[in-house]
């Protein structure tokens, strides 16, 4: 007989941005994070991929749609503190991201963004470096020979 242990989330996932936290819900249903996701890609195919041609209204309604995305996994403490918080598109798309990768999972899935308690300290590296530089930066040093 088989036995595989499950762990729920109980703490908010965090995101920092400068001083700021901004705190997720520990776990939602599938049927809520695809909800949600469904509509940011529903917007998104409205303006097309090259974002290039898109008008400014256009563009408007993403940028409206990823933070309507980021601010409904939210803990409601946090909401108020985003919505006060004008953040560059690129760190609006790595938020998208890191959602993506907290609630979606997938082949994607990264370790969680806290170390646990029970980790192990990495292990040391083989052997140490010297301290000369290689004689041609596209050689690399041959390990175990």
């Amino acid at each position: 007989m088989a036995t595989r242990t499950f762990s729920v989330n109980t703490e908010p996932h965090v995101a920092v941005i400068g001083d700021i936290e901004l705190r997720f819900q520990p776990e939602v249903a599938g049927s809520e994070f695809l909800d949600v996701y469904e509509r940011l890609v529903s917007t998104q195919k409205q303006v097309g991929t090259d974002l290039a041609k898109a008008d400014p209204r256009q563009m408007r309604e993403v940028l409206a749609a990823l933070r309507g995305f980021i601010k409904e996994l939210m803990l409601p403490e946090s909401v108020p503190v985003f919505d006060k918080m004008p953040l560059p598109d690129r760190i609006m798309i790595e938020l998208v991201e890191f959602l993506m990768e907290v609630y979606g999972g997938g082949v994607n899935k990264k370790r969680p963004t806290t170390r646990s308690s029970g980790s192990s300290p990495a292990s040391p590296s083989p052997g140490t470096r010297g301290p000369a530089t290689s004689p041609s930066k596209a050689s690399t040093r041959a390990r175990g020979r």
